[in-house]
C-alpha cells in the first residue's frame, strides 16, 4: 500500500509537470504533449508506440485528459506490474516442484542402471517390489490419475494466473449471460490452486486434478465485456420516437470513450400486444474486461439510468394495464372469512381494551 500511494504521488506530480501550472488542478493535459515520446530522434511518429499510448490513456474525443483519468491509468500500470511478480514468483515455485519430481525420477533410474552395471542382479527385489505396490494400485489409481490431470493442468492447459477472476461451471450446461460468480486466484502449485471469493472474501482451496474436468472461465482474458440494458416501451410508441431514442443513446455512448468502445446494438426483443408493451434491448461493448467488474457495473447502471430519463421526456414510458378485480359480496363468503370463534376472541381483546375506559 505505500509504494502504491508513493505511485500516486509521483503520477500526480508529473501531471503537474506536464501541465506546466502545478496550482491548477482542474485544468486538463492535451493528450498531444504525451504523445511526443512516441517520436523517434527523426522526429518520425512510431504508430505502434502511439496506438499503445492511447490505449493506456484513453483521452477524450477531444484529446484531452483529466488528472483522475491520468493517475487511473498509471495506476493501472502499476497493478499489472504487481501482479506480473506475484505470477512470476509463484512461477518459479511450481517449476521448482516441478524439477524436484524430476530429479528424483532420475537419481531412481539413474541408481538402477549402475547398479545392473555393475553385476547387481536388481530385477528380482524390483519385481518383488513391484508385485507389492501392484496390490495397492486399485486403491491409489484414481488419486494418481486425478494427480496426472492436475499436472497436465498447471503445464499444459495454464487456464488461469496469479491474481485472475475464474468462474467454474460444469462444461455441460450454459453458462448465465449476465456473468458468473467470480474467484480470485491466489496461489497455485502443483497439487492445489488456492482461490478467494470475489464477493464475500472467502478463502478455499481446490485440488487441481478436480479442476481439469470443469469449465473455467478467465475474467482477465475476457476483454471488452459486453452488457445489456432491458426496456419496455408502450406498443403505441410511433416508430419516430424510438429512432430519436436510439440516437440519444449512440450520443451518451460516443461521448465516454473512455469507458464505452461501441454501442454493439438497439433492437426489439420481445412483442406483447396482449399486455401493451415491447421489450428493447441496448448491448454495449466496455472498455474493460471483466477482471475490473466493477466499473463496467457502474457504467451499466449509468447507461440504464440515462435510458429511463429519456425515456421519461419522451414521454416512452410503459405503465401495466388495469387488471380486472373480482368482488363478492355474498354472505356465505363474508362467513367463511371470519369463524365465530375468532370474533368472539376479538371481542374478548376489545373488552380488555374498552373496559377500563
Amino acid at each position: 500500500q505505500k509504494n502504491r500511494a508513493m505511485c500516486v504521488d509521483s503520477s500526480e506530480k508529473l501531471f503537474d509537470r506536464l501541465l506546466g501550472d502545478p496550482n491548477n488542478t482542474s485544468s486538463r493535459l492535451p493528450f498531444q504533449r504525451i504523445s511526443e515520446i512516441a517520436y523517434d530522434v527523426d522526429h518520425k511518429l512510431i504508430r505502434d508506440k502511439a496506438k499503445a499510448l492511447i490505449k493506456l490513456f484513453r483521452p477524450d474525443r477531444k484529446g484531452f485528459l483529466t488528472k483522475l483519468d491520468f493517475v487511473n491509468s498509471i495506476d493501472d500500470v502499476y497493478k499489472d506490474l504487481r501482479l506480473f511478480r506475484a505470477s512470476l514468483a509463484n512461477s518459479s515455485s511450481i517449476d521448482n516442484s516441478l524439477a524436484l519430481i524430476i530429479n528424483i525420477v532420475f537419481f531412481v533410474v539413474a541408481i538402477i542402471v549402475v547398479l545392473l552395471i555393475m553385476g547387481f542382479k536388481t530385477w528380482e527385489p524390483i519385481l518383488s517390489f513391484s508385485a507389492f505396490f501392484f496390490s495397492f494400485s486399485f486403491m491409489f489409481g484414481p488419486a494418481s490419475s486425478k494427480y496426472f490431470e492436475g499436472i497436465l493442468l498447471i503445464f499444459i492447459r495454464r487456464p488461469y494466473d496469479i491474481g485472475d477472476k475464474i468462474a467454474l461451471s460444469d462444461p455441460e450446461q450454459d453458462t448465465s449471460a449476465s456473468g458468473s460468480s467470480t474467484w480470485f486466484v491466489e496461489k497455485v502449485t502443483l497439487f492445489t490452486t488456492t482461490v478467494r471469493f470475489a464477493t464475500t472474501n472467502e478463502v478455499a482451496t481446490y485440488s487441481n486434478g478436480s479442476l481439469a474436468r470443469l469449465r473455467i472461465i478467465n475474467a482477465k482474458r475476457s476483454p471488452k465485456a459486453i452488457v445489456y440494458v432491458y426496456m419496455k416501451f408502450g406498443s403505441g410508441v410511433s416508430y419516430q420516437m424510438i429512432k430519436v431514442y436510439q440516437t440519444a443513446i449512440e450520443n451518451f455512448v460516443k461521448s465516454r470513450p473512455r469507458e464505452w468502445a461501441q454501442l454493439n446494438g438497439f433492437r426489439a426483443t420481445r412483442v406483447e400486444m396482449e399486455l401493451n408493451y415491447i421489450e428493447y434491448v441496448i448491448v454495449a461493448t466496455h472498455r474493460e474486461m471483466w477482471q475490473n467488474v466493477g466499473p463496467i457495473l457502474q457504467s451499466q447502471a449509468d447507461l440504464a439510468s440515462f435510458s429511463l430519463e429519456v425515456s421519461k421526456k419522451l414521454n416512452l414510458r410503459y405503465q401495466n394495464p388495469p387488471k380486472p378485480i373480482l368482488l363478492s359480496l355474498t354472505k356465505e363468503k363474508k362467513a367463511t372469512t371470519q369463524p365465530d370463534g375468532g370474533n368472539a376472541e376479538l371481542q374478548q381483546v376489545a373488552n380488555m381494551f374498552g373496559g377500563s375506559g
